[in-house]
């Protein structure tokens, strides 16, 4: 056992860094290489103490990578020049280990011995390979860099809003879609640039779903460009956290295009829908000149038994009273099917949704079929529906929808031996089921997967736009509804599904 307490020290101080399992080393300064290193050293990256020596001044240019050979050396000059004691100088560098390969080290130095006048001549270390944080942080920022462009060619923009400070973050794409550079104050930005019309509702939407600690928060508004243009900005936000008062980060983006499209497109679904109520009441025009000439022809008879009566001076109180009821419940036949008809023949998109009795709805829409189903021997059956059964809809589109599939069942039950067509609701808990199943021919499963695809038809060139299906679906879904063949009944069904209520 030695009796020189430095050496004793020194032993002891070694011990402590061999157990330590982060790399630990003495750097000599003025050889420039390292002159002593703990087994975490060795035995991580393969140098053998020899071997480090050997390198003397070519040490950093032979283990460090060429781009952090700057850092290093300014942070040399630094200690020589300017550390004070006790200082700890922190950075990172990637080293080469024997075999070739680099690694990211999370470098911790400080003074470990001066000369007698101050200057350093060792420095202690503790380095821990940060390869793994690095490959994450690398990974982090490919997927920043990928999104950023993502964003960019959506065109949209990042924001962020801190809800204790009320204050927002924008980036620049944000500010430009307001029509304005980036400034400091986003807020004075919104406020400016908002339509006075929909500053109160924005504000509302965002702080709603605030107070409601909605994880998700949507907020629409329009701001007015220096060139008068009005563009429409979505902005999409979520909690950073679940925690109430947590930060909100999202997107925003320029959505007046998207909303010119949608007008567009709903412009052209009106024209399509006005088609085929046209295309509609042109097949049935033929049994709506019947159904009001057969009720007109029973007015005429009766009138002319009225006239004859007057004529011949034979004033029977009692046929004159049955005549004049008979003309009355005519007329209100007739003024049934001109109701219809006019309300049939008019858009209905704007209509407000009201409660209608199913039956009623079923029976209104009957009324332009039943003479044309008579003429072509078609036998038309309708279930028993119950008085109570209720749904919440714009009856004008549900009576399209109702008429279009029958005028399809019409057209299917021509090719069957027995003709018929049958219409019934069935009531659940929440929604009702219109059915009208006809006896056609089944409709194969190829050609049931493209029913409801725009321009798809069975019929003959010239006898279908292909429109009815597709335009029937849409007027369910803006019901919240559903319009499908329903593939396991006996005859070919299709079903009206409405929500009770809307």
């Amino acid at each position: 056992m030695t009796n020189d307490p430095s050496k004793s020290q020194k032993s002891l101080i070694e011990q402590v860094f061999e157990t330590l399992p982060s790399s630990v080393y003495l750097f000599d300064i003025p050889s420039g290489t390292l002159s002593w290193f703990n087994e975490n050293v060795a035995s991580r990256f393969g140098w053998t103490q020899e071997e480090l020596t050997a390198m003397g001044h070519n040490y950093w240019a032979t283990v460090i990578h060429p781009d952090d050979l700057p850092q290093i050396q300014n942070s040399r000059q630094y200690v020589l020049d300017d550390m004070p004691e006790g200082e700890i100088l922190h950075f990172e560098y990637r080293f080469k280990d024997a075999w070739g390969q680099y690694h990211w080290l999370d470098d911790r130095i400080t003074v470990f011995k001066r000369d007698e006048h101050g200057v350093p001549v060792s420095l202690v270390g503790i380095a821990t390979v940060i390869d793994d944080q690095k490959a994450r942080e690398t990974q982090l920022a490919e997927a920043l860099d990928t999104l950023n462009m993502s964003l960019s060619a959506a065109k949209m923009g990042t924001i962020s809003f801190d809800v204790a400070t009320a204050t927002p973050t924008w980036d620049r794409r944000t500010f430009e879609m307001h029509g304005e550079e980036p400034n400091d104050d986003p807020m004075e930005t919104y406020r400016r640039r908002i339509l006075p019309e929909d500053r109160e509702p924005a504000t509302t939407q965002f702080y709603d779903g605030y107070l409601n600690n909605n994880p998700e928060i949507s907020v629409h508004y329009r701001v007015r460009h220096d060139d008068d243009s009005i563009h429409n900005i979505t902005m999409y936000g979520r909690r950073n956290d679940a925690k109430p008062g947590s930060p909100f980060v999202g997107v925003a983006w320029d959505a007046t295009r998207e909303i010119q499209s949608e007008k567009k497109i709903a412009e052209s679904n009106a024209k399509m829908i006005s088609a085929a109520k046209m295309a509609a009441l042109g097949e049935m025009s033929g049994g709506i000149a019947h159904e009001i000439n057969n009720p007109l022809t029973v007015i005429q008879a009766r009138s002319f038994q009225l006239t004859q009566m007057v004529d011949q001076g034979n004033l029977d109180p009692e046929k004159i009273k049955q005549a004049a009821e008979s003309i009355s419940k005519t007329a209100d036949k007739i003024a049934r099917i001109i109701k219809s008809l006019r309300s049939f023949s008019r858009e209905g998109d704007n209509d407000p949704f009201e409660f209608v009795s199913v039956k009623s709805l079923v029976e209104e829409t009957l009324e332009f079929c039943r003479t044309r189903f008579y003429n072509h021997e078609v036998d038309l059956q309708v279930a028993n529906i119950d008085e109570d059964f209720e749904i919440e809809c714009r009856v004008i589109q549900i009576e399209q929808v109702l008429l279009n599939l029958l005028n399809n069942s019409f057209d299917a039950a021509q090719n069957s031996e027995k003709k018929w067509i049958c219409v019934e609701a069935v009531e659940y808990l929440d929604y009702i089921d219109i059915k009208v199943i006809d006896s056609g021919p089944r409709i194969p499963d190829d050609v049931a997967e493209k029913l409801m695809q725009p321009f798809f038809t069975t019929k003959e060139l010239g006898k279908g736009t292909g429109l009815g299906l597709s335009i029937s679906a849409g007027i369910m879904k803006s019901h919240k509804g559903d319009l499908f063949l329903d593939r396991s009944a006996e005859h070919t069904t299709f079903v009206m599904r409405l929500p009770r209520l809307q």
